[in-house]
């Protein structure tokens, strides 16, 4: 299986995000209050700073 990119990476783990974030909200869980939320959305934080990292270091080089 070749490298996944950042870009799909960071699509996966916000489709995941959306996902929990429904299944709280459908079970009248406060998002802030629901730890897999919020860990899942420490992961995209985290890809996000990556990309802007990627972006900005790829920007540099031109």
């Amino acid at each position: 299986m070749g490298k996944i990119s950042l870009d799909e990476r960071l699509k996966r783990e916000k489709e995941k995000l959306h996902r929990l974030v429904e299944e709280a909200i459908k079970n009248e869980i406060p998002i802030i209050q629901d730890e897999a939320v919020m860990r899942q959305n420490r992961k995209v934080d985290a890809l996000v700073v990556g990309l802007q990292k990627e972006l900005g270091h790829h920007m540099r080089k031109e």
